[in-house]
């Protein structure tokens, strides 16, 4: 009685699994997808996994609707929701996509659509080819191209990085944002290009604070006019309130166009009326 009850639990948990004997498995599909990765060597559904760090601290709650492991490829997980925890053993984020590969070195690469909701609430859409979790740090990482859906703003990079100690996301390289009601605080340290309808602006860093609707152009900026006048100075302050496009700074002004050639210190601009006003210290030379 005693080896038939074993042999029971033995049909009922291996009923679970494939064996590698299963060649002819009906196809794995994703998205309307078929994919060839029907040999594989293990199948667990309803799968879950809990990893602890160093100090036997839960940092990663896994699971998924089916987990398939395969002899040279990673793991592949249908459906997945992973978990990451801090030190206080707080949840940081709440990962889910429908698809990611489990590596051997515990690393977990979201795919495509991913859905991440953070310990304040806010939830972010990502499209990517591959984010991927840090087993280290619990931030989110990627080098592929990314398109950012937030609220009220899309934004396309060929990268991000989200640090879950301080919740704050970093879009690498080249970055386009599309913005439009939303209330956010955007900034970057790298090369920036501001596009409107009447000016390209070229600067050094940006920081956008939509609240107050204040952009700020950092470091050395160059503004291209439509007409092709130049105009070269620093630290310019885009004010965008109450409907208004208006360009000020106190910095050194270098204004060229074909027909003139002026310095000053210190400049308003106001883009809609197309009027410029330079102040302190103006030397112009004409044509």
């Amino acid at each position: 009685m005693i080896i038939g009850v074993v042999w029971l639990l033995m049909v009922l948990l291996l009923s679970s699994f494939s064996t590698p004997k299963d060649k002819k498995q009906t196809p794995l599909i994703q998205n309307q997808i078929i994919y060839k990765e029907t040999t594989y060597l293990e199948r667990i559904d309803n799968f879950s996994l809990q990893e602890f760090n160093a100090k036997s601290q839960l940092s990663h709650f896994i699971k998924a609707k089916s987990y398939f492991s395969f002899k040279n490829s990673p793991a592949l997980l249908i459906e997945p929701e992973v978990t990451l925890y801090n030190e206080k053993g707080l949840k940081n984020y709440v990962i889910n996509s429908k698809r990611a590969h489990y590596t051997d070195s515990g690393e977990i690469k979201f795919k495509y659509e991913v859905v991440i909701q953070s310990n304040n609430r806010l939830k972010y859409k990502i499209n990517t080819e591959e984010l991927l979790v840090s087993i280290k740090t619990n931030d989110l990482i990627s080098k592929k191209p990314v398109t950012y859906l937030g609220e009220n703003v899309k934004i396309i990079s060929q990268g991000i990085h989200m640090r879950a100690k301080d919740d704050t996301i970093k879009l690498t390289d080249y970055t386009k944002i599309n913005q439009s009601k939303g209330r956010k605080h955007y900034y970057s340290n790298n090369k920036t290009t501001y596009l409107s309808k009447k000016n390209e602006i070229y600067a050094s860093d940006v920081n956008v604070d939509r609240q107050e609707q204040v952009i700020q152009l950092l470091g050395n900026v160059k503004i291209a006019q439509g007409s092709g006048s130049k105009i070269n100075t620093k630290n310019l302050t885009i004010d965008q309130s109450n409907g208004l496009e208006v360009y000020r700074t106190k910095e050194k002004i270098h204004y060229q166009s074909n027909i003139a050639d002026i310095h000053a210190f210190g400049m308003n601009y106001d883009v809609i009326k197309q009027k410029i006003k330079l102040t302190g210290g103006v030397v112009g030379r004409y044509e």
